[in-house]
């Protein structure tokens, strides 16, 4: 059996939106995997920092967080990018100017807006507490450490201004109506895949991602083998090599004994 390497997303993908529920079948089918020989890595538009107690003990062999922004393999920190200060100042001053709910993420943890106007995002603020992730706030006069950030707008916000003023220097992904994520354009999830497979002297040839969402799209369109949850954004479903079931319908189990890695 030729050994894999699995690039895996989190969010709506190995666990459940509404609650992070992780099903055993996903569990027992990425730790048989390993045991198969083949490489687990989480590939998640999450910080290093918010990454779920769950999910780490499951036992990836690395993570690619922030959309590429971090990489490590066991523990060693292969690659960071962080923005440079006066770009994240000049990102705190406009996204207070056009009235955006802003969220920072880095590995010291997600800086929020002292006051948000958002429903999911204060939403979000209650739910990354509850699960005791490093939460931080931000104003003004603010100067906090982040590599990447999530966005939502509302009615009061001058959401055609910030994106105009990203688009030099960052990939604005649409993940919503309201919701922008947005990455630094040096990296992505596949510049994450190429520079992991570097290290461990592997081929784009054994690479396998599996994604649910629009910032999936980079990593699926460019290992050799893609899989889409049951439950991913349909735009994705022409784009994969392969349609798995839903997360609670066991889609990560099915989709790894369909490529025969379990």
């Amino acid at each position: 059996m030729e050994k894999r390497i699995i690039f895996f997303d989190i969010d709506g993908t190995l666990s459940n939106e509404e609650d992070g529920y992780i099903p055993n079948s996903t569990i027992k089918a990425i730790q048989n995997a390993q045991a198969n020989g083949h490489i687990c890595i989480i590939n998640t538009g999450r910080p290093v920092s918010t990454i779920d107690q769950d999910i780490k003990n499951i036992g990836f062999d690395g993570y690619i967080c922030g959309c590429g922004t971090y990489i490590e393999h066991h523990n060693k920190v292969l690659f960071h990018l962080e923005l440079p200060q006066q770009m994240r100042k000049d990102i705190i001053d406009m996204t207070i100017k056009c009235h955006i709910d802003n969220v920072l993420e880095g590995m010291q943890g997600a800086f929020f807006p002292e006051t948000s106007i958002h429903p999911f995002v204060k939403k979000a603020e209650k739910d990354y507490l509850k699960l005791n992730h490093p939460v931080f706030y931000y104003n003004q006069e603010s100067d906090v450490m982040f590599d990447k950030f999530a966005a939502w707008y509302h009615e009061g916000s001058d959401i055609n201004t910030f994106k105009a003023f990203l688009e030099p220097n960052f990939h604005v992904i649409q993940r919503d109506v309201d919701f922008i994520e947005v990455v630094p354009k040096q990296v992505s999830k596949a510049t994450g895949i190429q520079m992991i497979i570097d290290y461990l002297n592997m081929s784009i040839e054994q690479t396998i991602s599996i994604g649910d969402s629009t910032n999936d799209l980079p990593m699926l369109t460019y290992t050799k083998e893609s899989i889409a949850m049951g439950n991913s954004n349909p735009i994705l479903f022409d784009v994969v090599t392969y349609r798995t079931d839903s997360i609670l319908n066991n889609g990560i189990e099915k989709a790894l004994k369909h490529f025969h890695i379990i």
